[in-house]
């Protein structure tokens, strides 16, 4: 693949990003109790490294808090007002806010330079209620009802306790403790193990928050399998793209939860991080490949976000955070050329541009022999002929090692060629005459008993026994094939196609597919039909599916076209969906956000990518609600903002189908994309260039 026309790369010791102190990632600040294990045992200190008590190696001790009872709530509800601002509209909007009564603050966006406006406090949506509607009424229209965190003092409890195996109870400082295995691992039961420093301490809700204290790149080795994991994205450029934008990610936001004592957590609002038990060889090896690198912008480190699928197209940071980051713009999730190699059949075969009697029953028999004159519609449409019928049914009774029994030129050929397998020996006693008479007509077919067990088998379909046409040359070879496939089932073999014409199988490294000089070649559409090609330019990571003749070599290929288009981004199932509501199931999911009596329409506005901008939600009074950015998908209960949808049924048997694309918010590198791109030839530098346009690599040692 030829070089991306980019910028050359920029790598340098940056003193702006200094040799980084160890993060502090936090686990949990919910629980009030944990079980606990060390490798190889070891000691329960106190915060400061002071030993207080010993484990022995398998020993577990449970940590519990005793808050005084019930513990804070950790969330309130407020309402958002707008979209979030930059700092002086935002504070022109507080402004005006409290001069009509109210008393707002800001609470800054992480992922960009603008600040969401919030007011009121509230222990349960419902109590927002009449704030809501007091600025509905004096114009503003884009509110929203947002869970917050709840800002809470230091609650006095009882004490921090240990209970031993043997139930004994052991007084610990109530400032918390540091657990400090013998090896390397702290056990967490129910949630993982982990390398590095774990520290456990009550919190101001009256729980207890679980930090683990790591260096960077080991904590990358449990966040990049869980953001894009090896199984499901096999190539290492894509990876240390991955291992790139989560490293400059973590740097960028140190100390984001610094109220709650650490820097990030461990899910999806800040990067999913597993501990050792996320780990893989294939993402070890790309953190130690990009050791020290980060994406800056004017020498700092970029917000390096990313989401699973993009939908085709990402979009501009002003669009979902608000605010502006040059290299956060939109970008195609599309290859300028799609990458192909050309593969060409090794036999003539039909032009016919509709193919509808072609099966996989057919094109199994046709990996026996390269000579394959009979698969033509014109061929199969004929009156079958025993004799024509002979050959490939001793090659596959000396493949099944069975007694060679050529048919016979009378009688129903269907019943004839399972006796030729020996399928009139299972009947005796497993067919009854009253299957016979549910299965088949009255008068047909002479042997009542098989004839009854091929249909229940699926093999001949229960209309052929009834019909007064002549049996075609496809229906017999159908037939055939399904009996083969009865006495040795079949798989094809499957793999993505890789750049060096080498294939992928799921879960599974690169491997050559020796292809047979006499090669079928076959298109499989997204409908499942099949059609017979002279040759073909197949996209590199197409889906190939493949038939092994006699001698190994793939006598058969078929490569499948994918449902999800060219995309770089289509190797996601989330790549397009459907999400299909019923009027009330719509109501409740819009009512978890916005309060509103009834749906009268939606209105939507959508950039040149089909994503949705703006959202308006006419309620069933007339009113309308404005949603935008990060809220829209959020109000709908999908996974992106780019789709359409259609109505059908009016009032409450009213349905919505909406079709989209992409799983995310849109911003940054698509994780999809990147491993379509690095299918194609791209490197981790190329991939971080084009979702991050305009930033450099920069290296620290």
């Amino acid at each position: 693949m030829k070089p991306f026309p980019l910028p050359a790369l920029v790598l340098s010791i940056v003193s702006a990003i200094a040799a980084q102190p160890p993060l502090r990632i936090g686990l949990d600040t919910q629980a009030t109790e944990w079980v606990i294990a060390l490798e190889g045992g070891g000691q329960v200190c106190d915060r400061s490294g002071k030993p207080l008590l010993r484990l022995a190696a398998e020993e577990k001790l449970r940590l519990w808090w005793d808050s005084r009872g019930v513990s804070d709530p950790t969330s309130e509800y407020r309402i958002q007002v707008g979209r979030p601002h930059p700092a002086t509209e935002a504070a022109a909007l507080m402004k005006r806010l409290k001069e009509l009564g109210e008393a707002p603050d800001r609470v800054k966006v992480p992922d960009a330079d603008t600040w969401r406006v919030l007011t009121g406090h509230f222990s349960e949506a419902a109590e927002a209620e009449p704030v809501l509607q007091k600025l509905q009424d004096l114009g503003f229209d884009e509110l929203w009802v947002a869970s917050e965190a709840r800002p809470s003092r230091p609650r006095k409890g009882r004490a921090l306790y240990a209970i031993t195996d043997r139930y004994e109870r052991r007084a610990l400082p109530p400032s918390g403790v540091w657990l400090k295995p013998a090896g390397e691992l702290t056990t967490l039961q129910g949630k993982g193990r982990y390398r590095g420093k774990v520290e456990v301490f009550p919190n101001a809700m009256g729980r207890l928050t679980v930090v683990n204290t790591l260096d960077l790149e080991t904590y990358l080795r449990g966040v990049v399998p869980k953001e894009m994991g090896a199984w499901e994205f096999p190539n290492v450029e894509a990876l240390k793209a991955q291992a790139v934008a989560a490293r400059t990610y973590a740097v960028a936001n140190r100390g984001k939860r610094a109220a709650d004592g650490f820097d990030m957590g461990d899910t999806v609002a800040d990067q999913v991080y597993g501990g050792r038990d996320g780990e893989q060889s294939l993402t070890d090896r790309a953190i130690q490949e990009t050791e020290g690198l980060f994406a800056t912008y004017g020498g700092k480190p970029i917000q390096a976000l990313f989401m699973a699928n993009c939908g085709g197209h990402t979009t501009e940071v002003a669009n979902v955070f608000g605010g502006d980051a040059p290299y956060l713009r939109a970008v195609s999730c599309y290859p300028a050329k799609p990458l192909t190699l050309p593969y060409v059949s090794g036999v003539a075969v039909t032009t016919e541009p509709q193919q509808p009697w072609l099966s996989w029953e057919l094109l199994r028999l046709a990996s026996l022999s390269p000579s394959i004159e009979w698969l033509s519609g014109e061929r199969l449409a004929r009156p079958a002929n025993p004799e024509e019928l002979n050959q490939t049914l001793r090659l596959l009774q000396g493949r099944l090692a069975l007694e060679v029994r050529p048919l016979a030129r009378e009688g129903n050929l269907l019943l004839a060629l399972a006796k030729a397998f020996g399928f009139h020996r299972l009947v005796e006693g497993q067919e009854r005459p009253q299957d016979a008479a549910y299965f088949l007509p009255d008068s047909l077919p002479e042997d009542r008993l098989l004839a009854a067990f091929l249909t229940r088998r699926g093999v001949v379909p229960a209309s052929i026994w009834s019909s007064r046409e002549p049996l075609t040359s496809r229906q017999a070879l159908q037939a055939l094939g399904r009996l083969w496939q009865e006495l040795e089932p079949f798989t094809p073999g499957e793999g993505t196609l890789l750049l060096d014409r080498q294939v992928r199988r799921k879960r599974g490294g690169p491997e050559p597919l020796p292809l047979a000089p006499k090669l079928l070649l076959v298109e499989e559409a997204p409908d499942g039909s099949l059609r017979l090609l002279p040759r073909a330019e197949i996209q590199v990571g197409d889906r190939l599916k493949w038939i092994p003749g006699e001698d190994g070599p793939a006598q058969v290929l078929i490569r499948r076209l994918d449902p999800d288009g060219a995309a770089w981004d289509r190797y996601n199932p989330t790549a397009h969906w459907r999400v299909e509501y019923t009027e009330s199931e719509l109501l409740a999911t819009v009512r978890k956000r916005i309060k509103v009596p009834g749906i009268r329409e939606l209105k939507a506005q959508h950039n040149e990518h089909g994503r949705v901008l703006d959202l308006s939600l006419v309620d069933s009074q007339g009113a309308s609600h404005r949603v935008r950015g990060m809220h829209i998908r959020g109000l709908l209960g999908l996974k992106d903002n780019v789709f359409r949808w259609l109505t059908v049924g009016q009032g409450a048997n009213r349905r919505w189908i909406f079709y989209g694309r992409g799983w995310g918010h849109g911003l940054g590198m698509c994780q999809t994309g990147a491993y379509g791109m690095a299918l194609e030839g791209s490197t981790f530098q190329q991939i971080l260039q084009h979702y991050y346009p305009g930033m450099n690599l920069q290296r620290v040692d």
